[in-house]
């Protein structure tokens, strides 16, 4: 039964070893694209984008859809969505944050809703910067997926998932992904000031730090079941 188990193990871990593979290649393909296009975007780093977005939304409702969505939601300069929408059939300035005209037509069952926002600047300096950080998470995430490879060779290896080089990789690999997730936070908000209004932020994704606080929680139980075993191979 024990030599049965431990044929799972090995043949998880050789599967684990093929697709840890398949993704470094992928990852390092990606990060000599992102090479690649910071040279080029090195090359025009005096000059920016400017774009203006225009868009066309049909809404249909039953009952007062307007007044519902005027509860929760709100436009700089615009009180009453229901009175708005009788001076907006031809269109009309707003002052708002993003958008710069609006204009609003009623139709059967609902209205229509053509929005253009104001302009946005993107920096070639700045998307410069982002491409930098996109290369320092994935030079990061490519060592990551080395430890993840060395952890499933010595699975596919091993004789007990206990053993001593299991524990090491599995110790390496828990550090890395810290790393990753911690970088990966940092960075967000050089990806997040692309536009001519810089704002840096923070974004913490609570599923990796999940992630992490998982595995760092199975290293140290694997930490434990390997002292076990070794208490108990001395015992014997």
């Amino acid at each position: 039964m024990e030599n049965t188990n431990i044929k799972k193990i090995n043949t998880a871990g050789l599967v684990g070893y093929i697709l840890s593979v398949i993704l470094i290649v992928g990852a390092i393909v990606a990060m000599v694209c992102i090479v690649l296009c910071t040279i080029g975007a090195i090359t025009i780093s005096d000059n920016n984008i400017n774009v203006k977005i225009a868009t066309n939304v049909e809404v249909n409702s039953t009952g007062n859809f307007l007044e519902k969505l005027g509860s929760f939601i709100s436009i700089d300069g615009i009180d009453n969505l229901n009175a708005f929408t009788e001076d907006a059939k031809d269109g009309i300035k707003v002052n708002d944050e993003d958008l710069s005209e609006l204009q609003i037509q009623e139709n059967d069952g609902g209205f229509v809703v053509n929005a253009k926002t104001n302009e946005i600047t993107i920096s070639m300096k700045r998307i410069i910067v982002a491409l930098i950080a996109a290369i320092v998470l994935l030079v990061f995430t490519i060592y990551a997926l080395f430890t993840v490879k060395a952890l499933m060779k010595a699975l596919k290896d091993c004789s007990t998932p206990f053993s001593e080089e299991v524990i090491k990789r599995m110790t390496r690999f828990s550090y890395a992904i810290i790393c990753v997730v911690v970088l990966n936070t940092l960075l967000s908000g050089c990806w997040s000031s692309l536009t001519s209004k810089f704002t840096y932020k923070i974004n913490i994704n609570l599923e990796s730090v999940l992630l992490v606080a998982i595995i760092y929680i199975l290293t140290v139980v694997f930490k434990y079941g390997a002292k076990l075993q070794q208490e108990s191979d001395e015992t014997l």
